[in-house]
């Protein structure tokens, strides 16, 4: 149970940044959409997206080298923890180091000579291109901090840096609104700033609070080889992953050019915040699935991955319900007179997207625990890799833009029970289990949850009440919904008792 308790603690320190997050980015991006114009902001979104491309590097790295700190340190106790440090060092380096030459070669020829870009912003382009490439080396610096912070749940902290990360992005885009000099250029320079100052905070941190964090001279080939091992099958997983957003962008960019690079950059700033939230409980659960398993718990290690589905999926219903329902009144309330064409229609088919991968999330974090990653990986990614020759074929025969997102949504439902049946070749459950505990309460929540506030909006005219009145249907549905489907028997008990505790409080209060 006290574990059960800090995984309720860390989401909630991570639940508070990113409601945060969220609603301090929403008004970002409408002011840097609004400085920027459209065009640039298109620019912006290839050009940067493409450098983040390689961006998950960052995200798999530190999910590889966290999940070797608690499994090394339930296993070797400090030693084991500074081994990882040091041999995540090592591989970083020389893995950034590779990546800066690739960029500077392969990745500048494609800006200049494949991406379709207004010859007058080619300049600014280039400017933006080397900014997001510096801050991807600072990103990459992170990795055996950031890995480190999660390990040990520190998730005060790590909501703490990405709120001073947020409010530093808000200043950058009501600086640009009165600057007289090339905007793009200075938004590239400013959020490289951003970058800087995060990185700092984050290795300080680290070496403040985890005193064992210290760079050993003596190499652990062992170590060494079992990391490059896991962690480079991750990143096989994830560069595809990558291409199957990023690849789509640049498809996007060929047939139809920058503005509709806009549309799908706001759809995917939406897309990111309600992820968001998904990536909070997965952060919150991914130490103690692996100490769980390393200590040989494989009940407890089961209990966790079912939760963490239910619990993931039932929250994100909650957050898009709304969200598509009154698609079109909020993207007019969040960007004004001025969104992008085929916005709204994207928005709605990637959240749908968000809402079904979240079953696939918890299946990784189990095989990753476990550490044979080298099926779930192969597999999954020559899935993967066969969306973008369709994607390209549906384009190349005149469908419009739309059916690429169609065509994703159709790939991740049926990945679904791919990822289900290589995680029990490495960690057996019984379907019938996950069936009664996980697949039906998803399922019931995605038809029982859009009811109410689906009849509101079919009820009343179009107004910023009856946003609210959808929003607050969904919340009402959603008790009900997540008592009975999403919560289990001893998660229901708790919450009477913590409902009797409270009622006899306020008894007692009353004169």
């Amino acid at each position: 149970m006290g574990s059960n308790r800090q995984i309720a603690k860390n989401t909630a320190f991570l639940y508070v940044r990113m409601f945060i997050v969220l609603a301090v980015s929403l008004y970002t991006s409408r002011r840097v959409l609004q400085a920027l114009d459209v065009v640039d902001f298109g620019i912006y979104n290839v050009v940067a997206g493409f450098v983040s491309l390689f961006g998950f590097l960052e995200t798999t790295l530190s999910s590889s080298i966290q999940r070797f700190y608690n499994f090394e340190e339930t296993r070797q106790g400090p030693d084991g923890f500074r081994k990882v440090f040091s041999e995540g060092i090592v591989i970083q380096t020389g893995l950034s180091l590779s990546l800066l030459i690739l960029l500077e070669t392969v990745g500048l020829w494609y800006v200049n000579h494949v991406m379709v870009i207004p010859p007058e912003r080619l300049r600014a382009a280039n400017f933006l291109f080397q900014f997001s490439t510096l801050s991807l080396m600072l990103v990459l610096f992170q990795v055996p901090f950031s890995g480190a912070i999660i390990a040990r749940e520190r998730m005060d902290f790590f909501a703490l840096v990405s709120i001073i990360e947020v409010f530093l992005k808000l200043g950058i885009a009501l600086l640009l609104t009165r600057s007289g000099s090339d905007r793009l250029i200075l938004y590239g320079g400013l959020m490289l700033a951003v970058t800087a100052v995060s990185t700092v905070l984050m290795a300080v941190y680290s070496h403040l609070r985890f005193p064992e964090l210290r760079f050993l001279r003596q190499r652990d080939p062992a170590m060494r080889k079992s990391l490059l091992s896991f962690s480079g099958w991750s990143l096989v997983g994830a560069f595809v992953f990558m291409m199957k957003g990023q690849g789509l962008n640049m498809l996007l960019n060929f047939f139809f050019g920058p503005v509709i690079n806009a549309a799908r950059g706001l759809t995917y700033q939406i897309s990111g915040a309600i992820g968001g939230f998904s990536s909070n409980i997965t952060v919150a659960f991914r130490p103690q699935v692996v100490s769980s398993f390393a200590e040989g718990d494989r009940q407890r290690t089961r209990d966790l991955m079912f939760m963490e589905s239910r619990i993931c999926f039932g929250l994100i219903a909650l957050l898009i319900t709304p969200v598509i329902i009154e698609m079109d009144y909020i993207l007019h309330l969040w960007l004004g007179p001025v969104v992008p064409e085929h916005t709204a229609a994207f928005a709605t088919l990637v959240l749908t997207d968000t809402l079904v991968c979240t079953l696939n999330t918890p299946c990784t974090q189990v095989v990753y625990a476990v550490g044979d990653i080298r099926r779930y990986q192969i597999w999954t990614t020559i899935w993967n890799l066969l969306l973008l020759p369709v994607c390209w074929l549906l384009l190349k025969g005149g469908l419009p833009p739309e059916s690429v997102f169609a065509a994703t949504l159709v790939f991740s439902v049926v990945l679904q029970p791919l990822c289900l049946f290589l995680t029990r070749q490495v960690f057996p459950f019984s379907w019938t289990d996950y069936g009664k505990r996980t697949l039906l309460p998803c399922l019931g929540t995605a038809v029982l949850l859009p009811i109410l506030p689906g009849l509101i909006r079919f009820l009343a005219a179009p107004s910023f009440w009856r946003l609210l009145g959808v929003c607050f249907a969904t919340v009402a549905a959603a008790l009900p919904v997540c008592y009975f489907l999403i919560l289990d028997a001893h998660a229901r008990g708790e919450v009477r008792k913590a409902l009797r505790r409270f009622g006899k409080g306020s008894d007692t209060q009353t004169p």
